[in-house]
């Protein structure tokens, strides 16, 4: 009895380490935030913003590349309008325009010249999306950039981010409770996200912060199937996107590996859905049964 107090005062010992060591990297990084956001003229990303909410919904929807997208009916994308939604990364690929885009310049550089070309449509710049962007690598380099209109780069934010501490799956759920109880009290700066090397986690963190009772992962299928763009039952639409941006069936999709990142997103999103499940209430869904993730995590029902 006297051995297991000890070993788990012990742990809630590194665990609150693990958090100081958190906190310490984002105010790092809010450093190099500040840097880019005046480089490039632009605002950092506050906290609570009432002003990244224009709709009264309560459920944030997270449009991700999955093949899954291609199932959404026309009923599906008047729910996601009526609430609010981010699409990360490659989502102007697709013709529904988000409340929001989220944007990581310094990884989309191959693809840039295409979304730059769809990023100055008239379905895009008639009902301009508030752009989300993480920050650039330091010094920035205008090679690397995302170009925006003048209408988009007026509503865009830079934000930074923070990985998780640990490397072990065990400590992974204590430092998520952690983490996300440090964001809802405020102890994380504004400006930075907590992240695992995925725009889903970060955007996911985002929602919490912004009070939203629900969120959805569209398109987050986490397996090795192609993108809504490269899915051959889609026909001749996105044909030329799929030249620009390709992406062969068969290879896991880069989330799910940890080379790059603290921990595979097949693991981090469900530890993530647990612990903030446990310490908000928020609710978590993925957008469809073909997800990976959906033995794990709820579907979300469009009826």
């Amino acid at each position: 009895m006297i051995a297991r107090t000890i070993l788990e005062t012990s742990w809630g010992f590194f665990a609150r380490i693990r958090l100081l060591l958190f906190l310490r990297q984002c105010n790092r990084d809010l450093v190099l935030v500040k840097k880019v956001a005046e480089e490039l003229e632009l605002p950092v990303l506050v906290g609570e913003d009432s002003r990244l909410r224009p709709n009264d919904g309560q459920t944030l929807f997270i449009l991700g590349g999955g093949k899954s997208v291609n199932d959404l009916t026309e009923a599906d994308f008047a729910t996601i309008e009526s609430g609010t939604s981010i699409g990360i990364n490659y989502w102007p690929i697709h013709d529904f325009v988000p409340s929001i885009l989220a944007s990581e310049s310094d990884q989309s550089a191959d693809a840039d010249p295409y979304l730059n070309e769809r990023l100055r449509t008239d379905r895009i710049l008639s009902h301009p999306p508030t752009v989300l962007s993480l920050r650039t690598n330091w010094p920035v380099r205008e090679a690397a950039l995302q170009h925006f209109p003048k209408r988009l780069n007026r509503r865009r934010y830079i934000y930074g981010r923070a990985n998780v501490i640990t490397r072990k799956e065990r400590n992974l759920s204590v430092d998520l409770n952690r983490i996300v109880g440090a964001l809802i009290e405020g102890r994380i700066p504004d400006g930075i996200l907590p992240d695992n090397g995925s725009t889903v986690a970060r955007m996911t963190f985002w929602g919490v912060l912004q009070g939203f009772s629900r969120i959805v992962w569209v398109g987050v299928d986490q397996d090795s199937g192609p993108y809504f763009w490269t899915d051959p039952a889609a026909g001749k639409k996105y044909e030329h996107a799929a030249k620009v941006v390709p992406r062969s069936t068969g290879i896991p999709h880069s989330t799910s590996s940890a080379e790059n990142r603290p921990f595979s997103n097949d693991i981090f999103l469900p530890a993530l859905y647990r612990a903030i499940k446990k310490t908000t209430g928020v609710k978590i869904y993925v957008g469809s049964e073909r997800s990976a993730l959906s033995s794990l995590i709820p579907v979300f029902d469009w009826s």
